[in-house]
């Protein structure tokens, strides 16, 4: 169940605006049916709480200026207004080459070149709006043409693409950006991209697939449906078999693939062997793998000193994102534990090393980074937490049980401010020095007889840090604070600020208000669990760092973390309370991830 909420947490965020979701634990669904009408569905198998890609710092294409402004009115246009300038190469010609090598048959290219024509009549008759998402994916079409990527072995997932889209557009709905899309007698999981279309979502359609795994027999005929369609959708790309994205994102053009999608796919197989005792499924997951030793722009491996990084998109080899790093080595684990493959072991043992060793470096003032430089929002916070907890319980690795203490407790402790700047000279600009216990947005407003002279809001890590102030004239000065952190706890702190004529007394200077106290956080580790149901047992790689109990797969961390102003072994883990400040209350949780957000991971 953890695993089907973190994995969906790693896609867009759902905004449907004309459709009320009844259901916090489904994700809903809009599911075109075979007549061309529409209904929403919860999906309880693509769920969890509300959560899923930030696609963090990512942003899908954006819709041109005719399709923004269409929303009010979207009249019909004649053909002589929507002319585009046909690309240098474009597919229909792309589909004439690969009849002519002989590796597409003339009944499937003539096909597949009738599919092409009637999308192309469709945007001539389309409303504005809805030609432009369609257009979205035919320019796309001829992108990869002019770039000599449309392939033979493509051809089913791009054809599948443009007939769903032809067939949506006509009739279906319209749709907020991030929308999830079925359509009637497939399991397969889509998703809108605002200019892109509808484009088929590798990682949720595996997510899908673990889910019905996790739901139990009944639900085992849906998970071989899904990989009857999966498989063949599978492309040779770097020595194996990988699951391409064939839209535009973030700079990368298509195809591109990811190895978080790559490594819930091997997850997924490995599920569907366990439901059946096919072992083909086995054979499939290996066949995978190549793809996680080749180097990008075609695979997603890079190379380090202690072993390999797995890249959430082969487009961009200097990204690290940790927690599409984490989802693909608890892929990788999973299927080595059932396959014993040692190859899989090999690339596990790789990447966790790495993982190990950067971990910390995604650990800053009492938050969670996305990638260096970037802080998670809360639904990412989450997402990594949760991708932490399954790899403690499955390792008992102690960078990786530590980390997700320490993210566990950023959630759910709250913020406390505390003021060091009470008093100030006239006539000099300075600092408002203050210090947060975690990760937080920090508001201050200091103003005199009605006027405001500083008004400033910002997000601070953990620790001293400061609003520049400017001049003032002697007085008093009345201060209001306010500190937020991302989960949204809440504190206020009401005080004045004294310009001394001369020297402040001590007495002044010594003041420290503060928000006041916050109750003490205490979390557990979660338990360790065995390999899966009807799995033979096998190691696993090692892990590095101080332990208590060492185990085949790692180190065994023992005890609690507990956060504001609790230590553990002598050192602060969690948020600190303010010399002289009582802490009550205590909030304890036995390693369950804390709601919140809105859906989030890849592009899906």
């Amino acid at each position: 169940m953890l695993r089907r909420w973190l994995l969906l947490t790693a896609a867009c965020v759902l905004s449907f605006t004309w459709v009320a979701v009844g259901n916090a634990h489904a994700v809903p669904v809009v599911v075109l049916d075979r007549d061309g009408s529409a209904h929403v569905v919860n999906n309880p198998y693509l769920s969890g709480t509300a959560l899923s890609p930030v696609l963090g710092s990512a942003t899908p294409t954006t819709l041109t200026a005719a399709a923004a402004s269409a929303s009010a009115a979207r009249p019909r246009l004649s053909s002589r207004h929507r002319t585009k300038r046909p690309a240098a190469f474009t597919f229909a010609q792309a589909l004439l080459r690969l009849k002519r090598r002989a590796v597409l048959q003339t009944a499937a290219y003539s096909s597949d070149l009738q599919i092409w024509n009637q999308a192309l009549n469709e945007e001539r008759h389309l409303t504005r709006w809805r030609a432009a998402q369609l257009s979205g994916v035919t320019s796309t079409l001829n992108q990869m043409a002019a770039g000599r990527t449309v392939t033979a072995a493509r051809l089913p997932a791009l054809m599948l693409t443009l007939t769903n889209n032809v067939n949506y557009w006509r009739n279906g709905p319209s749709l907020a950006n991030g929308a999830t899309v079925q359509f009637q007698g497939s399991e397969l999981v889509w998703e809108y991209y605002a200019g892109s279309g509808i484009q088929l979502q590798v990682l949720h359609t595996f997510g899908e697939g673990d889910g019905y795994y996790e739901a139990g027999p009944q639900d085992y005929g849906k998970l071989v449906t899904l990989m009857n369609e999966m498989v063949p959708l599978a492309v040779h790309r770097g020595g194996g078999l990988a699951w391409e994205y064939y839209f535009n994102w973030d700079g990368g053009k298509p195809p591109w693939v990811s190895a978080m999608a790559q490594g819930t796919g091997l997850e997924a197989l490995t599920n569907a062997y366990l439901a059946t005792g096919d072992r083909q499924y086995l054979s499939y997951a290996h066949s995978a793998l190549p793809l996680l030793q080749t180097p990008p722009p075609t695979g997603v491996a890079v190379k380090t000193a202690l072993g390999t990084r797995y890249l959430q998109y082969s487009f961009t080899p200097g990204t690290d994102i940790i927690n599409a790093f984490l989802q693909t080595l608890l892929g990788l684990f999973d299927y080595a534990q059932v396959s014993q493959d040692p190859l899989a072991t090999d690339l596990y043992a790789a990447g966790n090393r790495q993982a190990q060793a950067e971990l910390g470096s995604f650990v800053v003032g009492g938050w969670s980074l996305y990638q260096p430089g970037e802080v998670d929002p809360l639904n990412y916070h989450s997402l990594v937490t949760g991708f932490l907890k399954l790899l403690c319980e499955k390792t008992t690795a102690a960078p990786y049980c530590r980390t997700y203490q320490r993210f566990q407790v950023d959630m759910l402790s709250r913020p406390q401010l505390t003021l060091l700047t009470t008093t100030a000279s006239p006539g000099r600009r300075f600092k408002l020095r203050f210090r947060i216990s975690k990760y937080a947005t920090v508001g201050a407003t200091l103003s005199r007889a009605g006027k405001n002279y500083l008004y400033a809001k910002r997000s601070f890590f953990k620790g001293t840090r400061a609003f520049a102030t400017p001049r003032l004239r002697p007085g008093t000065y009345a201060l209001t604070m306010s500190v937020t952190d991302p989960v949204g706890h809440y504190a206020k702190l009401s005080s004045s600020l004294v310009v001394c004529p001369g020297v402040c007394t001590s007495r002044l200077s010594a003041i420290r208000p503060t928000t006041g106290p916050v109750p003490t956080v205490t979390v557990a580790l979660p338990k360790p669990i065995g390999p899966p149901t009807g799995a033979p047992t096998t190691t696993t790689g090692s892990t590095t760092g101080t332990s208590t109990t060492t185990t085949a797969t790692g180190t065994t961390t023992t005890g609690s973390v507990t956060g504001t102003g609790v230590t553990t072994g002598g050192t602060p883990i969690g948020t600190t309370t303010d010399a002289g400040t009582t802490t009550t209350g205590t909030t304890s949780t036995g390693g369950t991830t804390a709601a919140g957000g809105g859906q989030t991971g890849l592009p899906g």
